[in-house]
C-alpha cells in the first residue's frame, strides 16, 4: 500500500513541476523592441499561424503573396487544386537574402506561406 501511495505522490510532484515550469509567451522574448501597440497587431489570421504586420517572416509572406495570386490564377483558368505543381514552391527561395538565415528554413516558410496563399486564392475564387 505504501508503495502506490509513494507512486501518486511522485507523479503529481512530477506533474506539477512540469506545468509550472512553462514560461508564457511574454518570458520568451516574443515581443521585444516593439514601441507601439500596433506593431503587434497581426496582418492577418491563418490558422494556426499569426503573420506580424512589419513581415518578421519575409519567407512567409513572399510565399503567401505568390501563392494567393497562383491559386486564383489556377482557379480562374479552371485548374485543378495542386499548390506544389508550382514551380514557386518546388524551388521555394524566391526572394532568400543570406541575412534571413539558413536557405532550408527559408524554403520551409516559403512554402507553407505558398500553400496558405494558395488556399485563400483558389477558393475565393
Amino acid at each position: 500500500m505504501q508503495i502506490w501511495g509513494i507512486r501518486i505522490i511522485t507523479a503529481v510532484l512530477g506533474a506539477t513541476l512540469i506545468l509550472s515550469s512553462a514560461a508564457p509567451l511574454s518570458a520568451q522574448g516574443r515581443g521585444r523592441g516593439r514601441a507601439d501597440k500596433d506593431a503587434e497587431s497581426p496582418r492577418w489570421s491563418l490558422p494556426g499561424r499569426v503573420i506580424p504586420q512589419k513581415y518578421e517572416e519575409p519567407a512567409f509572406a513572399r510565399g503567401y503573396a505568390a501563392g494567393k495570386e497562383k491559386g486564383a490564377a489556377d482557379a480562374t483558368k479552371g485548374d485543378r487544386y495542386d499548390p506544389v505543381a508550382s514551380k514557386e514552391y518546388r524551388e521555394g527561395d524566391l526572394g532568400y537574402a543570406a541575412s534571413y538565415g539558413s536557405r532550408d528554413a527559408y524554403k520551409s516558410n516559403y512554402r507553407a506561406g505558398f500553400r496558405q496563399g494558395y488556399e485563400e486564392g483558389y477558393r475565393k475564387r
